[in-house]
């Protein structure tokens, strides 16, 4: 509870306060305990409680209006009357309704991290078996791939989650799995036909392929990459196709291999290729990788916020990128796409799970709230809510005090699986470029 609060008449409450109820979550239906009042329908709705009191922080508060009637400064009273019959059981049925959805919101998150956790093995047998058996890695690849292109193309309400939980070594194989579900999501909105769609999934599943090639030391450097090391690594390109070839890859997935770092305004490498003569596939894939390694760098401390590095793409780097495919990431991941830490108008902080494509600037988000557990925390779909309550501005980790950030839990290198309300899908992803 705030140093500064006072207890207020409900009738002196007004716009612009920030006001904590001091109920229990399951006598009043507004979403948290705490919030600041942005609507006459809050103030309507908190005088149907039959408060009395309501315990007004000024810190917290916009400036009260200079006509506004003075805060009272008397001490807590009794315990306030509960609200008449049929408030409390239209209050009872809303909290019903929120438990109900939180339920399902949960059910819908273990569903996702079970899919993962089966697609980023399939992709960890890939990167192992393809020298050994590689017609039937490939097989194994174009069965996941085709598994996620199914998803993508059959349910028009998809929605990108977070994967919070910490995979530990295997997160080495996440790199491929996020860029290739980025990828098949930006292809599948750029109205790609079927077999488009997955090419561009087995592209990305294998656009790092190379990289086997490149000495550790050099991959994993953390410090600027001299000339000669950048030159060895700018070589993976072209040991990637050559290993695909042999395994007997299509043509379109061997100009991805190595053209995945070619850029429209012909900066790239290793062929400096400009404009339309960098085929759609590539380019899909290449506005995937940038964004998946800019959110997780080879050293973390360099890693961006998903809602920095989106910004960065757009208003830095928008000239190397196909404009339509980056229109489109920014339209399907939002301005805040999950991973971001957000406050929201009343003043709440939270993660963004996940982002509602079609939807972008109403994401899913979940809350802290201290006074409820971290396991039990508070999802609130934006979608969902008022249009007084959304997000206000993002939050970079290092911002928050050490209690908000040990309850929300911000993964230093953030992890995508896509699902739909309806339940029918899933796909992934996390690494370095």
């Amino acid at each position: 509870m705030a140093e500064d609060s006072q207890l207020i008449s409900i009738d002196k409450v007004r716009i612009g306060m920030f006001i904590r109820l001091d109920l229990s979550w399951f006598q009043h239906s507004f979403p948290m305990n705490s919030f600041k009042i942005i609507s006459q329908k809050q103030i309507d709705e908190l005088k149907a409680l039959d408060l009395k009191h309501i315990r007004y922080i000024p810190s917290k508060s916009d400036p009260v209006s200079p006509r506004a009637p003075e805060p009272s400064t008397q001490q807590a009273p009794a315990a306030p009357a509960p609200p008449n019959a049929t408030v409390y059981a239209n209050i009872t049925d809303a909290k019903r309704a929120r438990l109900e959805q939180l339920e399902k919101q949960r059910e819908q998150i273990k569903r996702c991290e079970e899919k993962f956790v089966h697609a980023a093995t399939t992709v960890k047998n890939i990167d192992k078996n393809i020298f050994s058996r590689p017609q039937e890695t490939i097989a194994e690849a174009g069965k996941l791939v085709n598994t996620m292109a199914e998803a993508f193309l059959t349910d028009n309400d998809t929605i990108m989650h977070l994967i919070q939980k910490n995979f530990g070594e295997e997160e080495m194989y996440f790199h491929s799995l996020n860029v290739s579900v980025l990828a098949m999501m930006l292809a599948h909105e750029l109205k790609c036909t079927h077999d488009q769609i997955k090419v561009v999934g087995s592209a990305a599943l294998f656009h790092d392929l190379g990289k086997v090639d490149v000495p550790s030391k050099v991959l994993l450097k953390t410090e600027a990459l001299t000339k000669p090391e950048q030159d060895l690594y700018n070589l993976h390109t072209r040991y990637g196709y050559e290993i695909a070839k042999k395994a007997g890859m299509g043509n379109a997935v061997l100009d991805a291999i190595v053209h995945h770092h070619e850029y429209m305004d012909g900066t790239g490498y290793p062929d400096k290729l400009k404009g339309e003569a960098i085929p759609l596939i590539t380019r899909i894939v290449t506005i995937a990788n940038v964004y998946d390694n800019l959110c997780n760098h080879v050293d973390p401390s360099q890693s961006l916020t998903p809602h920095e590095a989106l910004s960065k793409m757009y208003a830095h780097r928008r000239a190397q990128f196909d404009p339509a495919a980056l229109t489109t990431m920014v339209r399907c991941l939002g301005v805040y796409p999950p991973g971001t830490l957000v406050r929201l108008s009343n003043e709440a902080v939270g993660l963004v799970m996940n982002v509602n494509i079609g939807k972008p600037l109403r994401p899913r988000v979940l809350v802290y709230d201290p006074e409820i557990p971290k396991d039990s925390a508070i999802i609130l779909d934006l979608a969902e809510e008022s249009a007084d309550l959304g997000v206000t501005a993002s939050i970079r980790p290092g911002q928050l005090p050490r209690a908000i950030y040990d309850y929300l839990s911000p993964r230093k290198r953030v992890t995508y699986y896509y699902d739909s309300k309806s339940g029918s899908s899933g796909g992934a992803g996390s690494g370095k470029s």
